[in-house]
């Protein structure tokens, strides 16, 4: 079988199939890349799928279909929101501090060394 995403750095190339592996993504193929490797793709990065309309109508043109857009743009949405909250808690701990809480003994301790010196 025959790598066929454009990207991948083994793309062009043919391997025997060795394997499959699933997670949560999906499937992945098993190819031997040599005695020693196999290396893990995902099946639609192969020959084994068809090929995606998409991109046989626009002879490869487009770097990312729509739906990769789509998917993309959902995740940036998803980070951007995860950063929003992040810095909204983050901005909730710094309220809570008290801004005129009593020196430590650190504090006193330099606060008469700095009065020494001037």
């Amino acid at each position: 079988m025959r790598v066929t995403h454009p990207f991948h750095p083994l793309s062009g190339r043919q391997f025997v199939c060795v394997g499959e592996r699933y997670n949560r993504y999906g499937t992945r193929l098993l190819l031997r890349v040599d005695e020693e490797h196999v290396c893990s793709v995902p099946r639609q990065w192969t020959d084994v799928v068809a090929p995606d309309p998409e991109g046989v109508i626009g002879e490869g043109r487009a770097l990312l279909r729509v739906a990769d857009l789509l998917e993309l743009a959902g995740l940036v949405s998803h980070l951007l929101e995860q950063m929003r909250r992040a810095q909204a808690r983050k901005g909730n701990k710094t309220a809570d501090v008290k801004p005129n809480a009593p020196p430590t003994e650190k504090r006193r301790s330099e606060h008469a060394r700095d009065r020494g010196k001037a």
